[in-house]
């Protein structure tokens, strides 16, 4: 190392100038460990958190897992294979401390073809992400890849050598299992023979010589004993066998997406038990049948969208007693029998519907199909079909938070969502609702969000949101409301009410409407921190609202001027009087809206009319010049009010 002599100037306090000698070392230069890397390759320090893997790595680690290692640097080399290039000699060049690795073919017709076994990668003990992807490639299992922790493999061909050792086992996984539903389906053993074919017979039949062929050409991936994540996409792996993932002790997340899979055996993935991830999405599954998911008592997440399953029943699941989150979307679902989901009572998060069939919901011999989700948290059911939405859909979801139907609902029962006290968001637009019961919400009040938006309605209910104290958005855009009930604002929480895209018939009744709410849409969150007398910050994440005045509702009797516009230049309707009533109900329950009914319904003689009028007069929140009106149209709810 060199040193470097530096001159300084000194200055005395006579003035004269003079020149001193500095030594300096310099700073130790940083080494960089500069590894060789093939011509067709890129090679590369980078962050273990900016691998593609990773996306389906944080699935799991998120769990439990040690989110330190994201920041770890990993030695990667992302190589592009030639049709025509020594596979073999590239391997070969790479480090053999290499950490990651990506291999990209673009060869992809039927005359340029790669394959590759998996004994080339011999040499990488040290790796343990392989991503290998590119139509026309096929790669050959010859020996398992004990070293590897992550496996990606995209629109490659899988096959297993005739070589490859596959373990010898005595007994079906089936001789362990005894879980049985309440009834058993009798021609599904007929289906599925629950026993091995005896190697040891010197003579076969046709039949079961093609099975052992098929078997024999299947990826094996037993002693991938290190092997935490698993991806084979639209490799067309179209036949699953329960020895293809056995001895996978540490695998945690399967996907197995786009392979054309029609059924799923019994017991395909009991020898990866610590699963918490599978997903089945975008194949052909037909049917499902509680043997296919057997033994997987730890799984968390399981996906098995845009499949062909058009019924479930109590035969479809296994015991699944930690499953979270179950995605059955884009499955032409029909009918969802009882008992379907009594083996799944810790889930959260549930997912039907699809575009293809209209799903029925409706109660069995007083049994809701999903009475035994008792934590479940959100529950969206798309393409939902019938005249009017029932009480006892719904029962037993003590815990629902967030419920979002789509479809064709034409009215909603009273008491349709009794029993979802936790019930914070209910969305159902898009439904072609046209009728609500006044009813419909009670016993609803956790709510915070309701969104009718984009139906058919002509109007809402005097009273339906008398116990919707907690409510903070509501839309009602989209529908065909002329007119609103005078109370309809009367919400002490409310901070958005979404009333554009309404054909309004406007008139001095809409002068208790607020600007401020109707032209107003929810913003992102914000973090907002407080400083405490102890100088300590205190942040929480609060929503924001912001004003869009083309939000603004607008008049269909006033060439379509907005409603704000209209009370305050066409409309003469006087200043405002506002009398706020003796007694601020907190909502009336069910009982006392049917008694407060059966009241009104009895004669009244003179006195006790006048008697009537006069409470009218002190406890009415009413706009002037409008009472008689209002005393003509709406008898039987001043009435109601006034008895209160």
């Amino acid at each position: 190392m060199k040193s470097f002599i530096m001159i300084l100037l000194t200055f005395s306090i006579d003035g004269s100038v003079g020149l001193k000698p500095l030594l300096i070392e310099p700073k130790a230069k940083v080494e960089q460990d500069v590894f060789s890397c093939p011509k067709s390759c890129v090679c590369q320090y980078a962050a273990f958190e900016k691998l593609p893997i990773v996306r389906w790595v944080k699935h799991y680690k998120a769990i439990g897992g040690n989110k330190d290692d994201y920041s770890k640097l990993t030695k990667l080399a992302t190589c592009l294979l030639q049709p025509n290039g020594e596979t073999q000699k590239l391997l070969d060049s790479l480090p053999s401390d290499l950490q990651a690795l990506i291999l990209l073919y673009t060869g992809g017709n039927q005359e340029n073809k790669l394959s590759v076994n998996a004994s080339d990668f011999g040499r990488l003990q040290q790796l343990t992400s392989l991503e290998f992807r590119g139509p026309g490639a096929t790669m050959v299992i010859d020996e398992p890849m004990d070293f590897l922790q992550h496996a990606n493999f995209e629109q490659i061909q899988l096959h297993a050598s005739d070589t490859l050792q596959r373990p010898k086992f005595a007994k079906f996984p089936s001789e362990d299992y005894d879980y049985k539903p309440p009834s058993e389906l009798l021609s599904y053993n007929n289906k599925y023979p629950l026993q091995f074919i005896n190697s040891s017979a010197e003579i076969i039949t046709y039949e079961q010589h093609i099975q052992r062929l098929k078997r024999t050409r299947m990826p094996c991936f037993y002693g991938w004993s290190r092997l935490e994540v698993l991806r084979i996409h639209n490799c067309d792996l179209n036949e699953l066998h329960w020895q293809m993932f056995d001895g996978l002790t540490h695998l945690r997340h399967l996907s197995l997406e786009g392979n054309n899979i029609r059924e799923i055996p019994p017991f395909a993935f009991s020898g990866a038990f610590q699963l918490k991830s599978i997903s089945l999405a975008h194949n052909s599954l037909e049917r499902l049948h509680y043997f296919g998911l057997a033994g997987l008592l730890q799984l968390e997440t399981l996906n098995l969208s845009d499949n062909q399953l058009d019924q479930l029943s109590e035969l479809s699941f296994p015991p699944l007693p930690k499953l979270l989150m179950a995605d059955l979307q884009g499955n032409p679902l029909k009918h969802i029998l009882p008992a379907t989901f009594w083996v799944m009572n810790a889930t959260r998060e549930l997912y039907i519907g699809s575009d293809k069939e209209a799903l029925n919901l409706r109660t069995w011999n007083f049994y809701g199909q999903f009475d035994s989700l008792h934590k479940l948290r959100t529950l969206k059911l798309g393409n939902v079909t019938t005249e009017a939405l029932e009480h006892g859909v719904f029962m037993g979801l003590h815990n629902l938070e967030c419920l979002t139907l789509r479809g064709t609902i034409k009215s909603l029962q009273f008491d349709v969502f009794t029993g979802l006290n936790m019930l914070r968001e209910l969305d159902l637009s898009h439904c072609m609702i046209r009728e609500l019961s006044m009813d419909a919400l009670v016993g609803v009040k956790q709510l915070q969000l309701l969104n009718l938006s984009y139906n058919n309605l002509t109007n809402v209910p005097p009273g339906l949101l008398d116990d919707q104290l907690e409510l903070k958005e509501v839309q009602l855009q989209g529908n065909q409301l002329t007119f609103l009930p005078l109370q309809f604002f009367n919400l002490p929480r409310v901070r958005v009410v979404r009333l554009d895209q309404n054909p309004w018939q406007c008139t001095c009744q809409m002068s208790s409407w607020v600007a401020h709410l109707t032209n107003v849409m929810r913003g992102s969150m914000k973090e907002i921190c407080v400083k405490g007398n102890d100088n300590t910050l205190s942040c929480r994440n609060v929503t924001t609202y912001k004003i869009d005045k083309t939000l603004a509702p607008r008049c269909a009797n006033y060439n379509g001027r907005s409603v704000y516009y209209v009370l305050r230049r066409q409309i003469n309707c006087g200043a405002i009087k506002i009398i706020q009533p003796s007694y601020q109900s907190p909502g009336l329950p069910h009982w006392r809206k049917v008694q407060l009914q059966g009241i009104n319904l009895r004669p009244m003689n003179r006195n006790q009319q006048n008697i009537s009028h006069k409470k009218q007069a002190n406890s009415l929140l009413f706009v002037t010049g409008q009472d008689k009106v209002l005393s003509k149209s709406q008898p039987s709810s001043l009435n109601i009010f006034n008895n209160i």
